[in-house]
C-alpha cells in the first residue's frame, strides 16, 4: 500500500536541503512560514531508509529540527551539534 510522507522543517531553505538529500529529488515548498517536503512511497517499509537519510541530513547540515509524518507515525529530528545562543 502506498504511503504519503510529509516532512516539515523550520524554513523553506531547510526543506530544500532535506529534499536534495532524499531519493527521487522531491520538491520543497513553503507553508505558513515553514518548509515542507511531500513524497509518496510505494510501501511503508521504505520509510526506514527515509528516516536514516533524514537523520543524517539534519545532522550534516545542522538543521534545527525536522518532523516526518506518515500513516499514524510522527518523529522529530534535531541536530545534536546545535549551540545555544
Amino acid at each position: 500500500m502506498a504511503v504519503i510522507v510529509t516532512i516539515d522543517a523550520g524554513s523553506k531553505a531547510d526543506a530544500e536541503l532535506i529534499a536534495a538529500a532524499l531519493p527521487g529529488r522531491p520538491e520543497a515548498a513553503s507553508w505558513r512560514g515553514y518548509g515542507v517536503v511531500r513524497l509518496r512511497l510505494g510501501h511503508e517499509r521504505e520509510t526506514s531508509d527515509l528516516l536514516s537519510a533524514l537523520a543524517e541530513c539534519v545532522e550534516h547540515h545542522s538543521i534545527g529540527w525536522a518532523r516526518i509524518r506518515f500513516g499514524e507515525q510522527e518523529r522529530t529530528f534535531k541536530a545534536r551539534n546545535m549551540r545555544a545562543s
